[in-house]
């Protein structure tokens, strides 16, 4: 079964033979050494790949829980994919031209390996501790939220201090000395859901529409390949939620970043099963692409101001926002009936330049969702979300009388 999975060479080999024959396209570098000295591969993929920091980019970490094979291997079938379809595919080029990814493939070569060739289940990096146990849980290293904890043989042992190994300090300085960041994606598996980051007040944040919406794109463009649905939690209440981790500590950036459990198991029993799975995660994956443009740090679209609903009836409802004035701009505006949901074409409910705008055709006494951004057609970026707003229509006027009679 496990040489059916790539080996950390072979995505090394991968990696170096597509930088060769394509020096223009993928940018090769080690950006750090593992305990046992292996080499942390990343990998730059961008257009006029000289010019990719100059970039807003995606930031794609897999695999830092060794177990979790899932994240090295989409790493390479995404960047097969890339190659594969970057001659004709004018969405590939278009997206390649305008924004950058990096991927650290293998976040924990050192466990992965180990993984692979000894102990399937094996989680941590290969750290020798102090008591002569193994391993540091690496996304309990990061300096978010760190927690000590001695028990070294635990599974989610953290290490003795934040960014103590030499793969979360090497991730952390890269992240760091690349301020063109705008989204992470930290791949794990399992479990078939997004969980966005947190500032400690959950869906409160100013940005939680934004990580909510990203996640729900991402898991509609799932949905449509293979029916499988992901869900999206923003988490558990502040005293469970997860210490230490890469996610808070991109977010903590100003970055928007998500974790993504992929799959039903840590290992599939043939790569056949999770191939399904990988598969199922590229579209996502260009969806992800394709919002780094709105995201950049340095060059945003203002958000949205003052987004409410002024006016509810039965069968409408109008909604009404504050903007600069710019000729250049106009607003999107979708409608769900759920909180977190994708906001596509599907559910764009309308277009215009103005501040206002009436939904009419809606059913009485329904719950709706509305989210809004403001789209700039010269720069061709869109702004992230304003906070979302929830409104129920009312009761049809003739209800009661029908109720009485």
């Amino acid at each position: 079964m496990r040489q059916q999975y790539s080996s950390y060479q072979e995505c090394m080999d991968f990696f170096q033979s597509a930088q060769v024959q394509n020096s223009n396209l993928f940018k090769v570098e080690y950006i750090g050494t593992t305990w046992e000295e292996r080499q942390i591969l990343c990998v730059t993929i961008s257009k006029d790949v000289a010019t990719a920091d100059t970039k807003p980019a995606l930031f794609y970490t897999g695999t830092i829980h060794a177990r979790e094979w899932i994240g090295i291997e989409l790493s390479l079938t995404f960047a097969k994919y890339i190659l594969n379809h970057i001659d004709y595919d004018p969405q590939l080029n278009a997206l390649l031209s305008r924004a950058t990814l990096y991927m650290v493939p293998c976040a924990n070569p050192d466990g992965y390996e180990y993984s692979r060739t000894h102990f399937s289940f094996w989680r941590k990096n290969r750290r020798q501790n102090a008591d002569g146990s193994f391993g540091v849980d690496l996304n309990r290293n990061f300096s978010i939220g760190f927690t000590p904890n001695k028990n070294t043989t635990s599974n989610v042992y953290p290490g003795p201090s934040p960014f103590s190994e030499p793969e979360t300090a090497a991730i952390r300085d890269f992240f760091e000395a690349h301020d063109n960041i705008a989204i992470a994606l930290d791949y794990h598996s399992q479990g078939n859901v997004f969980f966005p980051a947190h500032n400690f007040i959950h869906e409160d944040a100013l940005d939680a529409t934004d990580l909510n919406v990203l996640a729900s794109n991402m898991a509609e463009e799932i949905r449509k390949v293979s029916s499988r649905e992901y869900g999206v939690h923003m988490g558990k209440p502040p005293t469970h939620l997860i210490s230490g981790s890469g996610r808070e500590f991109y977010y903590s950036k100003g970055v928007l970043a998500l974790v993504v459990e992929v799959g039903t198991r840590n290992i599939s029993d043939y790569m056949e099963h999770m191939s399904e799975n990988i598969n199922e995660n590229l579209p996502a994956l260009m969806s992800a692409l394709a919002e780094v443009p709105n995201y950049d740090k340095h060059h945003r679209l203002p958000r949205v101001n003052a987004f409410i609903a002024t006016r509810v009836g039965a069968k409408e409802v109008t909604l009404e926002w504050e903007y600069p004035e710019d000729e250049d701009v106009y607003f999107e505006i979708y409608r769900a009936n759920k909180p977190k949901s994708f906001c596509q074409s599907a559910n764009c409910v309308g277009m215009t330049k103005s501040a206002t705008f009436t939904d009419c055709h809606l059913n009485a006494s329904t719950n709706y969702y509305y989210f809004i951004r403001a789209v700039c057609k010269k720069r061709k970026i869109k702004s992230p979300y304003a906070p979302k707003i929830g409104i129920r229509t009312r009761p049809e006027v003739n209800m009661f009388s029908k109720i009485v009679g």
